[in-house]
């Protein structure tokens, strides 16, 4: 009797282990199907490699369609410069069913908190009991750059082709894309777009502005036109703002000096979008001459100041500048 006391002891003792090894397994099993094999940790690989600039790792984690558009975003260092302001990630399941789950992201990203939202679902088991999830299908979104005039300009540092002074771009998200333009004469100042969630479409549209050598080439020019209309003797200088009406006769030279050279104002293209133009700017002219009275033979010194208006047309191309007084 006490013989079979201690077996039912042993026997009762194997199963608690034996239940207790079953439910520590069933925890593991499911701590690692959180932590290794979860949804969360899928969404947590892709972040990385956006941060990292994989761009190859990132797009066949992600499962994307990937827009028929540049794609000189999707890689290396521009993908790497989307991300490298993203922090304090947190990622958290907010639905699982087992047939669809959705992760949510949660970061700071261009000084501004955001989140992103990813669904997933289970394609396979590991082992039979580890569940390995994908990304359902999202197109990705993409940023259109435009600068009126311009044939390239640089986004998240790389120098891209825009044809027509336009183009697309497919990109990853989270991410910003910081497009800018700079050149010996013309320059643009950054502009950002923030891309969170999939199909999103940004756009970016560059104000150009004359650099400091463009404006001093402008006036260079302008003077030099200005001046040539000076040297001429007559009150009508040919092509030239200004001019004098006279109904006596001149005896002698006419004599032109600027008194005061416009400063017209260099600005980006006319209503329909196309190349700089000169804003009419206003300056003075001293005309002198002798004029003869054809009664008395009297000569009388003759000394005015002239006002004019100048107005151009200005082209720049590359590191050529043009400028075209209208007279």
């Amino acid at each position: 009797m006490e013989s079979n006391v201690r077996v039912l002891k042993a026997l009762g003792a194997w199963l608690f282990l034996v239940l207790l090894g079953v439910a520590a397994a069933a925890v593991t099993i499911a701590l690692v199907n959180k932590y290794l094999y979860g949804p969360e940790t899928d969404v947590r690989a892709y972040f990385e490699d956006v941060r990292d600039g994989d761009g190859g790792e990132a797009l066949g984690l992600l499962n994307a369609r990937v827009p028929d558009v540049n794609a000189a975003m999707l890689d290396g260092d521009p993908l790497e410069a989307a991300a490298e302001d993203l922090e304090d990630l947190e990622v958290s399941t907010v639905s699982d069913d087992g047939e669809r789950a959705v992760v949510r992201a949660d970061y700071t990203l261009g000084g501004e908190r955001r989140s992103s939202e990813f669904s997933l679902h289970p394609v396979d088991t590991q082992w039979g009991f580890f569940t390995v999830w994908a990304f359902d299908e999202t197109p990705l979104p993409t940023v259109t750059v435009s600068l009126p005039g311009a044939t390239s300009v640089d986004v998240n540092g790389m120098s891209v082709a825009l044809p027509e002074s336009s183009g697309e771009f497919s990109a990853f998200y989270p991410g910003v894309y910081t497009a800018s333009y700079a050149s010996e004469l013309v320059a643009a100042d950054p502009v950002s777009a923030v891309l969170t969630g999939p199909g999103q479409r940004a756009e970016i549209v560059l104000e150009a502005r004359p650099t400091e050598a463009l404006e001093q080439e402008v006036d260079r020019q302008l003077r030099a036109h200005l001046d040539g209309c000076a040297e001429q003797s007559t009150l009508f200088p040919s092509g030239c703002p200004f001019s004098f009406e006279f109904d006596g006769r001149v005896a002698g030279d006419v004599e032109w000096t600027i008194e005061s050279y416009p400063e017209p104002e260099v600005v980006m293209g006319s209503p329909d979008g196309g190349g700089w133009s000169l804003e009419p700017a206003r300056g003075t002219a001293r005309i002198a001459f002798d004029s003869l009275d054809l009664f008395t033979g009297d000569v009388e010194r003759l000394e005015r100041t002239v006002p004019f208006e100048v107005a151009a047309d200005l082209a720049v191309d590359g590191s050529t500048v043009q400028v075209a007084p209208r007279g």
